[in-house]
């Protein structure tokens, strides 16, 4: 009877293969985050569809990664690369096909047909936008006058705890890294500060997955204060700054973070070097 089962079987499982090996195309282009197919419009390719990136090994194929359509012609297509294998790049002439096309034909021949060698992941998408709203905690902001030779001159910069809102860019580099570029204004007592920060993040778990991230960057800051006398009251500094935090990316994409950022002190007196903790959520697409 298992011989029986085993023979009927065969049939089906070649012309699974046949039909796979017919709705396949083929990558044309790579760049780090796009992948360009030889399938368009007039195939039935659609903008949002999902493809699996197959590699021929052996008698059958591995998967190697997947691509979401962001833009589709006539004849090609353009995706986004949402996921790649560990360890695996994209390549020209490796396989496509529809994502759903070949769960159905897995279904119909059985374990044989599914790819290898990789365990599924969320399909995250590798840009973010956040939101963050939080607070700088000893930041010596409260400003303190003398009147001296005519003028009122600035002695001294009291620590204190202002609040701060920003908004976060990212974009996923390979599956443990995302570059972050950041725009941040805090208020602490007398002093307002605008920042354009730049960071790099390693997060170990796979920028699409709920864990701990590690960063450091620099940024450019320009503080601005009200003097009480017909002076100066802004200044330039750069800034360096280490965080860390934990991320939710399919939960609104919130995280966590607490942070250093070191700044370039005025005229030896205004320091807003602070410690920070942040909240952020937003999306990724």
């Amino acid at each position: 009877m298992k011989r029986l089962l085993l023979i009927a079987a065969v049939p089906l499982l070649l012309t699974s293969a046949a039909r796979a090996a017919e709705e396949m195309a083929y990558v044309i282009k790579v760049t780090p985050t796009l992948a360009y197919v030889d399938v368009g419009r007039s195939a039935g390719a659609i903008e949002g569809g999902m493809y699996l990136i197959l590699r021929e090994d052996g008698d059958g194929y591995r998967e190697i990664g997947q691509v979401q359509l962001v833009r589709v012609d006539a004849n090609f297509s353009i995706g986004e690369i949402v996921d790649v294998v560990a360890g695996q790049d994209l390549e020209v002439l490796d396989r496509v096909v529809l994502k759903s096309v070949w769960e159905a034909m897995a279904q119909m021949a059985g374990e044989s047909m599914k790819p290898s060698g990789h365990k599924g992941r969320s399909l995250v998408g590798r840009r973010s936008f956040q939101l963050l709203v939080g607070a700088d905690f000893n930041r010596h902001a409260e400003l303190r006058y003398v009147f001296y030779d005519g003028l009122m001159r600035l002695i001294d910069a009291r620590a204190g705890t202002g609040l701060g809102i920003g908004v976060r860019l990212g974009q996923a580099l390979g599956d443990q890294w995302r570059a972050n570029l950041t725009y941040r204004m805090g208020r602490g007592q007398d002093v307002t500060g605008l920042a354009i920060e730049a960071d790099l993040h390693l997060v170990p778990r796979g920028y699409d997955r709920a864990g701990l991230y590690f960063g450091a960057g620099a940024g450019m800051h320009q503080l601005s204060w009200d003097p009480p006398s017909n002076t100066d009251g802004s200044a330039n500094k750069v800034g360096v700054n280490l965080m860390a935090g934990i991320q939710a990316p399919e939960v609104m994409n919130l995280l966590v973070e607490v942070g250093y950022q070191r700044v370039i002190k005025f005229d030896d007196v205004l320091d807003v070097s602070n410690m920070r903790a942040y909240l952020g959520f937003g999306r990724s697409f």
